[in-house]
């Protein structure tokens, strides 16, 4: 009896690296995980090692590939992963330095100079993205200023989905996705923006080839299959950056159909059926991307770089207290916090407010403030931020009108999050059941590359089962109310208030 075919994917994130094997039907009959290796060599900095990520990569993929053995034969393979986060590959294909994490703020200074060098509209008006500092330039630029000597071996860059099948096949291919976290990417005309690049005085070639989501990248090589636990001669495909990928599984990347990817950083995916090159977007910070399928289909982006991370934050600030615990004591808290306000710019600010000095904050905090009020509060903050950015994207001339909200990951299952985001927002929620949206996007992905699937459309009529019934949360009438009044009254003007704070904190800070 012939084994069934099997489809096999890598999510390689922030904090955790997991692998799935995934049925035709969608459902997940094997996985694996462990957490993402990180290191911190100073404040501010964070940092991967090469070769004990590949390591841990592998422990997961052959994990993986033992427990898969039972229900068939993986025919597929593709990898999602953190967006901005990238490694040099010397001309031997090895890797030079440790990975700079995407949220590393050693970069600050060359963001800076690559914005004064090149002007962000120009960047902007090319890449349809600002000038970044966590972008994969602005850390190509890091390497230069301050290893000449590795920077000058350096052949190629790699993002992290790259760099692993890089390093199962020896093809060295990138995706649009992925490309778009760069700022090296000619939007407009799907191509590496040779112009922009060589006026940095960086070489094109530097970037490797780009593909289709879901092309086939090459095949796992002798060495690969050593020791990943992937058969050998399995096609790997492009899978690419998690949080727009997961628009494949999660069938939102239609134009006017909302993303809101909510992992330990919250991710705002919105469709749209074209480039943006308005100014506003630029000023806000906001970025874009496309993901190439049958089509291009283009993405405007905002979101939270805490999300979950901040309500774990505030749980191990607690004593390491249950989430259980927490959600029941916050549901005996009224909406509104009783007027505490918590900020999320734990890792500086994010759209429509950027600003690399912002901290996060509680505003109005009391002597008999719980901690059920705070945590309340958390939760309120983070759905108060996410509409901040998304109001902003509203009133952009050329951005679809948002007619459904479809909300995946971890923190769907915190029920009083979703009633609280949906009453924030104003609009109910379509809730999935993708709590690894990743993986199936990028299984899908492998699968289109491997030839088992002639279109996502067909891929997701198929897994329909794996894929789940969405859930509809409607907003709490009284609730939105209340947070409405809250939104308009105080929560949209704390951020730019402070703002002249932040920076005046980081000058004292930066003359220490």
């Amino acid at each position: 009896m012939a084994l069934e075919p099997l489809l096999a994917s890598l999510d390689l994130g922030t904090g955790r690296v997991r692998a799935v094997a995934i049925d035709l039907k969608g459902r997940i009959v094997a996985e694996a995980a462990e957490a993402t290796p990180t290191h911190f060599p100073q404040a501010g900095w964070a940092e991967y090692h090469p070769q004990e990520l590949w390591q841990m990569v592998c422990k997961v993929l052959r994990a993986l590939a033992r427990s898969a053995e039972a229900h068939g034969v993986i025919q597929g393979f593709a990898t999602g992963s953190m967006g901005e986060a990238g490694v040099l590959i010397d001309a031997e294909g090895r890797e030079l330095g440790p990975v700079i994490a995407w949220y590393c703020g050693r970069t600050v200074a060359d963001g800076e100079a690559m914005c004064r060098e090149l002007g962000d509209d120009y960047v902007f008006r090319t890449s349809g993205t600002t000038v970044d500092a966590r972008f994969g330039l602005a850390k190509i630029l890091w390497w230069r200023r301050t290893h000449p000597d590795v920077f000058a071996k350096a052949r190629r860059w790699l993002n992290m989905a790259d760099w692993v099948a890089f390093r199962l096949t020896g093809e060295a291919r990138t995706d649009f996705t992925l490309a778009s976290r760069t700022n090296a990417l000619d939007l407009a005309g799907l191509r590496w923006a040779d112009e922009l690049i060589g006026r940095l005085g960086i070489e094109p070639s530097l970037f490797a080839p780009l593909i289709a989501n879901g092309a086939a990248v090459g095949r796992v090589h002798r060495t690969g299959a050593a020791e990943s636990g992937l058969p050998e001669g399995l096609v790997v495909s492009a899978g690419g950056h998690d949080h727009v990928i997961s628009t494949v599984a999660a069938d939102s990347e239609a134009p006017g159909i909302l993303l809101d990817s909510m992992g330990t950083a919250e991710g705002l995916v919105l469709g749209n059926d074209k480039p943006i090159f308005d100014d506003r977007l630029r000023r806000g910070g906001n970025q874009q991307s496309v993901l190439t399928l049958d089509a291009p289909h283009y993405e405007l982006m905002c979101g939270l770089t805490t999300s979950g991370g901040a309500i774990e934050w505030f749980r191990r600030l607690v004593g390491g207290a249950s989430y259980d615990s927490l959600i029941e004591e916050a549901r005996g808290v009224p909406p509104g916090s009783h007027g505490m306000c918590f900020l999320p710019q734990l890792r500086g600010g994010d759209q429509p407010y950027p600003n690399p000095n912002a901290r996060g904050a509680f505003v109005g905090l009391a002597g008999d403030s719980t901690p059920g009020v705070l945590f309340r509060s958390v939760l309120e903050g983070l759905c108060f931020y996410a509409r901040l950015g998304l109001d902003h994207l509203r009133r952009i001339d050329g951005v679809a009108p948002i007619t459904r909200i479809r909300v995946i990951g971890g923190g769907t299952r915190n029920a009083l999050m979703m009633k609280t985001k949906a009453s924030i927002y104003g609009q109910p929620l379509e809730v999935t059941p993708l709590s690894e949206a990743t993986c199936l996007s990028a299984a899908i992905l492998g699968g289109l590359g491997a030839g088992l699937f002639r279109s996502v459309a067909e891929a997701r009529l198929q897994m329909a089962e794996g894929l789940g019934q969405v859930k509809i949360v409607e907003p709490d009438p009284e609730w939105a109310k209340r947070y409405d009044e809250l939104y308009h009254s105080a929560y949209a003007g704390l951020s730019p208030a402070l703002a002249s704070t932040h920076d005046a904190l980081a000058h004292f800070r930066n003359r220490q």
